[in-house]
């Protein structure tokens, strides 16, 4: 192991010069896509380009929900470390079953902290409407429509829903 250290200790000696700038090199490309690599991958049209998302998509795009991103919803939205944990959790869950083919196209789920995510940003954003019943039930117990659709016709039947994209 010793040796290995030290040949690594010669060849950075020997091209210091182009690890110096090859370091800058990244530095520099990281800063300039890194953030708007990080805005687009919590866009709905980046959620959508996973043909597996194309259903949920094109309801979502219909539904009162159209103003909020995916991620407003199914991820963590209690403090930024929490919610780039999650993010990294899931996406790399999804990328590998879906490139591998591990799912069914349709077999779509939440898993359990899925859902107590999902309840969390329910109750988050419908915060005056839930005041007055009880969440120890699922929101989405009564909620829950096949791939998103009609979901928003729900949540506003018999009730004062203002434009949820002001709020």
């Amino acid at each position: 192991m010793h040796d290995i250290i030290k040949k690594l200790k010669k060849i950075i000696k020997e091209n210091v010069f182009a690890f110096f700038w090859t370091g800058i090199f990244v530095v520099i490309i990281g800063i300039t896509f890194f953030p708007k690599a990080l805005k687009y991958s919590e866009t709905p049209q980046f959620c959508a380009s996973c043909h597996v998302m194309k259903k949920q998509y094109e309801s979502w795009l219909h539904s009162k929900h159209r103003g909020f991103k995916c991620v407003d919803c199914h991820l963590p939205n209690d403090n930024i470390v929490n919610h780039y944990i999650w993010k990294s959790i899931d996406g790399t869950k999804d990328l590998i079953s879906n490139t591998l083919g591990l799912k069914d196209e349709d077999e779509i789920f939440l898993s359990n902290h899925g859902h107590k995510v999902l309840q969390q940003n329910c109750i988050r954003c419908h915060k005056d409407m839930v005041d007055h019943i009880d969440t120890k039930r699922s929101c989405i117990d009564c909620h829950r429509t096949e791939k998103h659709r009609n979901t928003a016709l729900f949540c506003s039947l018999n009730t004062e829903v203002e434009d949820e994209k002001n709020k």
